[in-house]
């Protein structure tokens, strides 16, 4: 996975009050390739049962940031994304964890974002939703709503770096154009009429199926490529045909 992406993302925690709460995230973090935490008007102190709940991540509680406020802490992002089971009027939409790290994937390998996570007891408040750009909500059931501050962290953290691997190990899709796709379709529909499938009565109905079945394949260029080549060796298939007969 490209170092760049994940060095570009830091888990902020806002007013944290367990000194426990603040090793277990640094535990999560290190487990997704997450290694800024930050810390804005912290209310705990590191214990001994922080770095015991750290669980070999001390390297991240060492080298965490802290600041007197949200506002100071977010001074050097270019983007600030509130995690908060409730919504706010000023941030219209609600994304879910899928869809924040699907955003948040080509905008991270060039600017810095910052996770905000809020208190315990209280999560994000107004106040603190107002430096948010973005705003992302865990599914829960309504009926048992909060989360531990650590596991709220550990589901966007895995979100965002499973994406990331599946970016860093495949390659990337050359889509093809509308021009492209429509030549194919042209090409085929030729072809059909070839070896006698289509009709002029049933070319409109078979061929809008056809379409509809290709078009949700979101074909690559290469696809188009190699279709196309098999359509030319169809051709001449059928012309040999023809001439023997």
């Amino acid at each position: 996975m490209g170092k760049n992406f994940l060095d570009n993302i830091s888990v902020l925690l806002v007013e944290t009050q367990a000194p426990g709460n603040i090793g277990s995230v640094a535990r999560v973090m290190k487990n997704f390739g997450l290694r800024h935490l930050v810390l804005a008007g912290c209310k705990a102190d590191f214990t001994d049962e922080t770095f015991s709940m750290a669980c070999g991540a001390d390297d991240l509680l060492q080298d965490c940031t802290r600041f007197d406020s949200l506002e100071k802490a977010l001074s050097g992002y270019s983007l600030s994304i509130g995690t908060s089971s409730r919504n706010v009027h000023w941030i219209p939409t609600v994304h879910t964890p899928v869809q924040m790290a699907e955003e948040l994937l080509p905008l991270a390998f060039k600017q810095r974002v910052a996770l905000v996570f809020g208190p315990e007891r209280t999560g994000l408040t107004n106040e603190h939703l107002h430096f948010c750009q973005r705003l992302v909500t865990i599914p829960t059931d309504p009926d048992f709503e909060s989360m531990n501050l650590s596991h709220a962290v550990g589901i966007l953290a895995y979100e965002i770096y499973s994406r990331g691997v599946l970016h860093s190990q495949g390659r990337t899709m050359e889509i093809a154009s509308l021009r492209e796709v429509e030549g194919f379709f042209t090409h085929l529909e030729a072809s059909l009429y070839q070896i006698g499938f289509l009709n002029p009565v049933s070319e409109s109905r078979i061929m809008r199926t056809v379409r509809q079945v290709f078009s949700r394949a979101q074909m690559e260029r290469r696809d188009v490529r190699i279709l196309r080549g098999i359509l030319r060796q169809w051709s001449w298939f059928v012309r040999q045909i023809n001439k023997e007969k």
